[in-house]
């Protein structure tokens, strides 16, 4: 292959890896913090236990929308299976495993990657002050400069 096409590669990959960054820049716009949180309802009449939580973004007045299923593999542990929409991507909705952590009963997490971030989602539990049990959804978002931190 002589070098003039070898150049013209590199300028293609190098215009899609910065328009894939843009599109992940755009889309993640509204999110302004590092941390987000919202409380898991359980959703009536669905056929696996289904739970959604709903985040309140602080740009551009949106949110999104976290849904976790509980799911087992095939040596029967439980894992949730999770849903996240509301985002302006190519694709509305983003799967991902959230799995249960070795260290704290009922903790499960899960990471989405983006070109250029992540998101992690951690499912907490916690007592009200009534006494019911409730799972927070806690949401981190990882920029550029913390991608190292998405594939640990």
């Amino acid at each position: 292959m002589n070098t003039s096409h070898v150049a013209a590669a590199m300028k293609r990959r190098t215009a899609t890896e910065q328009a894939r960054k843009n599109l992940t820049d755009y889309a993640l716009a509204g999110l302004r913090r590092s941390h987000y949180a919202g409380v898991f309802r359980k959703t009536e009449g669905a056929v696996s236990a289904t739970f959604m939580a709903e985040i309140e973004l602080d740009g551009f007045e949106r949110s999104l929308q976290i849904r976790a299923t509980v799911q087992r593999d095939k040596d029967g542990q439980r894992y949730l299976e999770g849903l996240l929409s509301g985002l302006s991507l190519s694709s509305e909705t983003k799967r991902f495993k959230l799995t249960r952590d070795i260290g704290i009963a009922d903790k499960y997490s899960g990471t989405i990657d983006f070109h250029g971030a992540c998101l992690i989602i951690n499912v907490l539990p916690t007592t009200a002050v009534n006494g019911c049990r409730i799972n927070l959804c806690h949401m981190e978002v990882l920029r550029e400069t913390a991608e190292s931190a998405c594939h640990e």
